[in-house]
């Protein structure tokens, strides 16, 4: 693991987690000139990163990681947490576990449900995918549109190209069969779900979690798949989510 400090430690801290396949700086730079009256932290995944090139051989490790630099490095406090895709199914177990003092999290597009059979033949569209994206291949339209809404190249020029087989087997092993704790009920501060309209698997787990947080507010982006909105419209994204913040 790795974080990536910017701003003034004396600021509202504003603390980011990537998807599965991308990186901090491809995911959440542009957002960075939009947010300079936070102190922001981006946190790099194992097997997401050139400063740690080794494979993620556990998603609650490094789960274990980052609420373990909350508590030392930030005082067991965070006034916002952003989380995107797998990013953002790492700040749900986050906040389930209560280890941490939270006052405002954001989610974007979580995968937070059991997928039971179609767990593998995900999985392995996933890595069949990242795969052909690296030997500049394309990907069958039928698949890009059934992973990540139709006509959607953001993931494609967001994605982490030294990603690993390994690293997307064991990353897949925690999300696509993730159990929401009973405890995340215990949460009561505001939650906001971001999606796109063309995003089936984020808007099956924003029902799923509504049940868990009835304070959640929700927003759906029409004509969007994932990541669009952060990727294509960072500006927009960033202001939208300091109306959140300042809220």
């Amino acid at each position: 693991m790795n974080y990536i400090k910017y701003g003034n430690k004396k600021n509202k801290s504003l603390l980011f987690i990537h998807g599965l396949a991308s990186t901090a700086q491809l995911c959440f730079d542009p957002l960075l000139p939009y947010l300079q009256d936070y102190y922001i932290v981006l946190c790099e995944l194992d097997g997401h990163c050139a400063s740690k090139p080794n494979d993620m051989l556990s998603l609650k490790d490094s789960i274990d990681d980052i609420e373990n630099y909350i508590q030392e490095e930030m005082n067991g406090n965070v006034y916002g947490l952003c989380g995107f895709s797998m990013g953002a199914t790492i700040a749900v177990e986050l906040i389930a576990r209560e280890n941490i003092a939270v006052e405002r999290v954001l989610l974007d597009a979580a995968v937070i449900i059991e997928m039971g059979l179609m767990a593998l033949p995900f999985q392995w569209a996933f890595i069949i995918g990242t795969s052909r994206i690296k030997h500049r291949k394309p990907i069958p339209q039928f698949l890009l549109n059934k992973m990540m809404g139709k006509d959607n190249h953001s993931v494609i020029e967001m994605m982490y190209t030294h990603i690993s087989k390994k690293t997307i087997q064991n990353a897949c092993k925690y999300i696509y069969h993730y159990k929401i704790s009973e405890n995340l009920r215990k949460f009561s501060n505001p939650v906001l779900f971001w999606r796109g309209s063309e995003e089936s698997i984020p808007a099956k787990g924003e029902k799923k979690l509504k049940e868990y947080l009835p304070q959640m507010a929700s927003e759906v982006f029409e004509s969007m798949g994932h990541g669009q909105f952060l990727h294509e419209h960072p500006k927009e994204y960033a202001e939208k989510l300091k109306i959140f913040l300042q809220e």
